[in-house]
């Protein structure tokens, strides 16, 4: 889910303003870090075991504890747009590199998760896929249009983080307005934070407290949660040198995201007590995991954990960068080797030390499996490139 924060390169002709601009684009170690490990969360949070276990039908409350760790990976991607919202790129050149670099890849993978995807399912060959394949074609166009992935298969359940970055992309513009250091900027970020958030928290207050219908309360509504949380990474950008290797905020930001999720963990188990045989759809809906004031408190702590970590070791800082630019091809294919391998075969599982075991093996594997094929496809893509070059000479 990589964001690009490529900056405009100047024309420079001189030895001394080259380095001077290979000095600006110098990357940010610490934002691919962060964009390493919200890919690693968003791959953990499918990986997790179902929290009402159907093998024994129960509600499996280690199961509870460990996905309320794992909640922070969209907030992660949310806030790191946001932290590159005015790096200098012009809206045309930013709806180009959507296009190519989300939109493209996104379409092609529903393509194909159509035409294989019998064989993904283990229901069928790969041949057979090949020979007996349909699209659909009406499924798809509804799902642009009504921007909803329930018109899609279920491979491709996870699409819908690409509609949400496309709601932030077309806010931009105002969200350029207000993110800026003067004082009417300032006041009305303050504005749009504080009508977000306070709704978030009033949503939480209302599932376990029945509130009086009251119409204003529906104007907090106007600030969708997505920008709640690219204002917020804006705003960490704007005290990125108070929060760079700072060791005492790294330590209580540590110390905050373990305690905040052990509350979420407490709050989320009275919540399914109360809910659990009339609130339960799926593996995730117990709660709306991306959206709740437990994740702003958490999400922040990680981001300034994470950026605040400091990271000397050069080798180190490879893996990571080279992890990184890999990270929204990762989020494409990963869901496709969960599927493969189904899941379900997991539910097994009862006990906490091997629920973690699984965790921390399935995570690893499915990460390196997925960098791996996703390296692969941008070799086949430089070498097609450099055939067609050699072609057009």
């Amino acid at each position: 889910m990589k964001v690009a924060e490529k900056e405009l390169v100047p024309n420079v002709q001189t030895e001394e303003k080259i380095e001077k601009s290979v000095e600006t684009k110098k990357r940010d170690i610490s934002i691919d870090l962060i964009r390493v490990i919200a890919c690693l969360t968003v791959i953990g949070t499918h990986l997790c075991l179902q929290v009402l276990n159907g093998c024994y039908n129960r509600i499996d409350w280690s199961r509870l504890l460990e996905k309320s760790f794992l909640t922070d990976g969209v907030p992660l991607f949310f806030m790191i747009t946001g932290f590159f919202l005015v790096n200098g790129r012009s809206y045309k050149k930013i709806w180009k590199s959507t296009a190519k670099k989300i939109l493209l890849p996104s379409f092609t993978f529903v393509i194909l998760t159509q035409i294989f995807y019998l064989f993904i399912v283990n229901k069928e060959s790969f041949m057979y896929c090949m020979r007996n394949f349909s699209l659909n074609i009406v499924g798809i166009i509804q799902a642009i249009l009504k921007a909803d992935v329930i018109y899609l298969n279920s491979t491709c359940a996870h699409l819908w983080y690409i509609f949400s970055y496309i709601k932030i992309v077309m806010w931009i513009p105002i969200l350029w307005l207000v993110c800026k250091e003067t004082d009417e900027a300032k006041l009305a970020r303050k504005i749009m934070l504080g009508l977000g958030i306070a709704n978030i928290f009033l949503k939480d207050i209302q599932r376990f407290v029945t509130l009086p219908v009251i119409e204003e309360i529906n104007l907090l509504n106007i600030i969708c949660n997505e920008i709640v949380y690219v204002l917020l990474g804006y705003e960490l950008f704007v005290h990125k040198d108070k929060i760079k290797k700072n060791k005492k905020l790294c330590i209580i930001s540590l110390i905050g995201f373990v305690v905040i999720n052990f509350l979420r963990y407490k709050v989320e188990m009275q919540y399914m007590v109360n809910n659990y045989l009339t609130d339960i759809v799926g593996r995730e809906n117990f709660m709306e995991w991306r959206y709740t004031g437990f994740n702003i408190i958490s999400g922040l702590f990680l981001f300034m954990f994470l950026y605040s970590f400091e990271l000397k070791n050069e080798k180190l800082n490879k893996i990571i960068l080279w992890m990184s630019d890999k990270t929204f091809g990762i989020y494409l294919i990963h869901y496709l080797i969960l599927a493969k391998i189904d899941l379900y075969k997991f539910e097994k599982i009862e006990k906490f030390v091997f629920e973690l075991l699984y965790l921390a093996v399935g995570l690893i594997i499915t990460f390196t499996v997925s960098a791996i094929i996703v390296y692969l496809i941008q070799k086949i893509k430089e070498l097609f490139c450099k055939g067609i070059e050699l072609l057009k000479q």
